[in-house]
Parts: C-alpha cells; sequence; structure tokens
C-alpha cells in the first residue's frame, strides 16, 4: 500500500526531529568532557597549592600535627574519570524517502522510541552539566579564599621573611619549638581550609 503525502511528511518530521536531538546530545556532550578537563586541571592546581602552603607541617611536632590536622602531604585529588560513563547513542540508518507504508510504521515506531531514548539521556548530561558547572565554581571560590587565607597566615607567622623564619629556626635549635601555641591556632586554620578544599575537589560528579 503506498502512503500518503501527509504520512510521508509526519515520517520525515519524526526523522528530523531525531536527528537533531542527536546533535544537540553530541553537542552536550563534548561540552561535558570540557567541562570534566577543566575541573581536573583545578584538581591538580589544589593540589599543588595546598601541598605547597602545607609545607609547614615539617616544622611541626607530632603533636601538633594532631593539633592542627596539617598533614606533610596533602593526597592527591582523585582526577575524574566520568567520561567513560557517560552515555553513547547510535543511529541505525534510515531511509528517509521510504514509500512502503508498513516501512514508514515500522520505522516511525523505531525513530520515536530513539527520541524518547536520547531525551532522556539529553536529560542525564544536562544533569551532569549542572553538577560539573557548580563544582567548578565551589572550587574557583574555595581554592581563591584558600590563597588569600594562607597568604595572610604566611605573612602573619613570618611577618619579616627570611629573618622571621632564621628566629623561629634558633628557637628550634636551642630546644624550643619553631611554632608558639598561639601560632597553632592560625596553622589549625589552615588545615581546616586544607581539608574543605580536598572535599571539593574529591566531590563525586555522579
Amino acid at each position: 500500500m503506498m502512503i500518503t503525502d501527509k504520512e510521508l511528511a509526519e515520517y520525515r518530521s519524526l526523522y528530523t526531529m531525531l536527528r537533531d536531538l542527536n546533535k544537540r546530545f553530541i553537542e552536550k556532550k563534548q561540552e561535558i568532557l570540557r567541562l570534566l578537563e577543566e575541573f581536573a586541571a583545578q584538581q591538580r592546581t589544589a593540589f599543588s597549592v595546598l601541598n605547597r602552603a602545607n609545607r609547614l607541617n615539617r616544622y611541626l611536632t607530632g603533636r601538633q600535627r594532631q593539633v592542627t590536622g596539617v598533614t606533610s602531604c596533602v593526597k592527591a585529588p582523585r582526577i575524574v574519570k566520568v567520561h567513560k560513563s557517560l552515555p553513547e547513542t547510535q543511529l541505525p540508518e534510515f531511509n528517509e524517502n521510504c514509500q512502503n507504508k508498513r516501512e514508514v510504521k515500522q520505522q516511525g515506531l523505531l525513530i520515536i522510541a530513539l527520541i524518547n531514548d536520547i531525551k532522556k539521556k539529553l536529560l542525564q548530561l544536562e544533569l551532569l552539566e549542572q553538577r560539573c558547572r557548580e563544582l567548578i565554581l565551589s572550587m574557583k571560590k574555595t581554592l581563591e579564599a584558600f590563597r588569600h587565607e594562607s597568604g595572610n597566615i604566611q605573612k602573619k607567622l613570618f611577618p619579616f621573611g627570611a629573618f622571621s623564619f632564621l628566629r623561629r629556626f634558633f628557637r628550634r635549635f636551642f630546644g624550643r619549638s619553631f611554632f608558639t601555641s598561639r601560632d597553632l591556632e592560625d596553622i589549625a586554620a589552615l588545615g581546616k581550609l586544607t581539608g574543605l578544599v580536598l572535599k571539593i575537589a574529591n566531590s563525586p560528579l555522579i
């Protein structure tokens, strides 16, 4: 049985909708991959910044390390590998100009099923994109706050740079602790900020 012009137009409309949705899906996936790379770069930056700031640990006693929560080496953030679990789409070949009524009906039902499937996968990607953007923003703000605060703490601990360091070095040389009990309050604040940055850096994306 021959297909009517109306039925063929509806079929072609579905076919076009499917192609457009699949194009959107591919573009969205590429954007998410870009965001994942950006977040991974921020993780690496966080690891480097935290380790530099936490070098103060080498001058702490074992007891002081427990009190302040500052570690000798910040564990590297878990680099995201979510791209391996992103959904995929694969469109079969369709005859856009088929004239057989039965064939049009069968392929039309298949196209509708694929459209629904891609819509669900697009929603997954949109939620993941939102999560990525939220984490990237949180990481930027938290790392900026960490840099600012750690800079203030360094200035407070070593107001005269190398001279302040030498003064503390000689304190330890003569049997006293490198840092005073008052210093430990500032260093403990740095330890808390370190934990906050790492918490965001290691947040699961999915």
